[in-house]
């Protein structure tokens, strides 16, 4: 007989929480989470708040799961492995959701969360040694199925590429390249426009990294002169391409035309090939230094800006393509407005040159095609019939010419692919 008595083992899996554990006190990510979140006066329990906030982030990254109503329960099926990587007990209730919800409020304050982001920076770029010279900044939309509920909401109707008929919020992130390490966020309503996110955005990067010899790389509604000249304030370098908006089309032909008369001399760019193998030509371009001066915070910054003229060789042919399908489909749209159909009233001319500019505006080739349109008339015998005598009947119908203009098809080709 067995005198000992019974003992309940209990199983719970692992997963990865003793990684991601390791990770967060690497960083020390529970005391910067209780600097910056103290405990309020009537806090009850033996885990902190960081220490609770940190639970909470294990369950999101472990999970891939935003709701709260999940992480009590979370906790109550891995309470012995949370227990031993807090050296506390850890209770299910400490992660109820009213209690993450009371303090979602208080993360969503933007003063305290941009500190609380600054800090985390600052102790993963140390810990990790990551290198700092370049960040990328951007904007995205996230669409939802629910309401607009107010004006004032993040969920709002704006500009979408995705769908249009749905509301959405906007999020802008500025990352480290080319890990793509975050460094700040921010959420603004989906009608928000992306110029007025990027001064904010660099502004965060440089109080966690500090100011002067960082680049920042954004796409065309980073470069408004007034986002440019912030940067240049800063010490810091820019790179983006400049839209029409800031450098029109009339404006880019006349840099250009050195170029096209052959009195410009391009530089090339080669990738690499394979070993013992040339390289392939992949853009040539030239660059020209522009003194330029603005206002940042009512003081005057003058700064010089080096742009570079640069033809993507991938670009310009997959404009090229674009185009001749464009004129084609058009040429084969123009040949169909003549074509005689059953139960369709045949145009006249000044109907068939309405539809014809139509056309061509709609594929967007204006002025590339001409179209001349001709009446045409044919006549035919006809047999004599009972008391009809014999005659000729006369038909008159409709040509249409298309001619490509090459001169101007291929003046717009040269444009092609080039970007400032």
């Amino acid at each position: 007989m067995n005198p000992s008595e019974p003992r309940l083992l209990r199983v719970e899996v692992v997963a990865d929480l003793p990684v991601l554990w390791a990770l967060f006190q690497r960083l020390d990510l529970p005391a910067t989470l209780d600097r910056h979140f103290p405990a309020p006066l009537h806090w009850k329990g033996p885990l902190t708040p960081g220490e609770v906030l940190a639970v909470w982030l294990l369950f999101l990254v472990s999970q891939a799961d935003h709701c709260l109503n999940h992480v009590e329960p979370w906790v109550a099926q891995h309470q012995g492995v949370l227990s031993a990587l807090l050296g506390k007990p850890v209770l299910p209730t400490h992660a109820h959701d009213d209690r993450l919800a009371d303090w979602l409020a208080r993360l969503s304050r933007s003063d305290a969360f941009a500190a609380l982001e600054r800090d985390l920076n600052q102790q993963t770029i140390r810990v990790y040694q990551l290198p700092t010279d370049l960040v990328r900044i951007d904007a995205t939309t996230a669409n939802s199925y629910a309401d607009v509920l107010s004006e004032q909401g993040l969920l709002q109707f704006g500009h979408s590429k995705d769908d249009p008929d749905r509301p959405q919020l906007k999020i802008a992130a500025a990352v480290l390249d080319p890990l793509g390490l975050p460094l700040a966020t921010a959420v603004v309503p989906g009608n928000t426009t992306d110029d007025p996110l990027y001064v904010p955005a660099i502004q965060a990067v440089q109080q966690s990294l500090g100011v002067g010899g960082r680049t920042y790389v954004g796409d065309c509604k980073m470069a408004a002169l007034a986002t440019r000249a912030f940067v240049a304030a800063g010490a810091d370098f820019y790179l983006c391409p400049l839209s029409e908006n800031q450098l029109s089309r009339a404006e880019r032909q006349e840099l250009l035309q050195p170029v096209w008369e052959g009195r410009q001399a391009l530089q090339p760019v080669w990738r690499p090939g394979p070993a013992g193998q040339p390289g392939e030509l992949v853009a040539e371009g030239f660059a020209g230094d522009v003194a330029l001066t603005a206002a940042v915070g009512g003081q005057e910054v003058r700064w010089t800006e080096r742009r570079w003229l640069v033809r993507s060789r991938a670009y310009a042919q997959a404009q090229e393509a674009a185009l001749e399908r464009r004129l084609a489909r058009a040429t084969a749209a123009l040949g169909e407005l003549v074509v005689r159909k059953q139960g369709k009233k045949q145009l006249v001319h000044a109907d068939l040159m309405q539809a014809a500019e139509a056309i061509v505006k709609r594929e967007g080739v204006e002025g590339f095609l001409s179209c001349t349109v001709q009446a045409r008339m044919t006549t035919r015998p006809v047999r004599a019939y009972r008391d009809r005598p014999a005659r000729e009947e006369r038909e008159v119908f409709f040509a249409i010419d298309v001619r490509r203009e090459e001169t101007l098809i291929e003046h717009k080709k040269r444009e092609m692919g080039w970007q400032v």
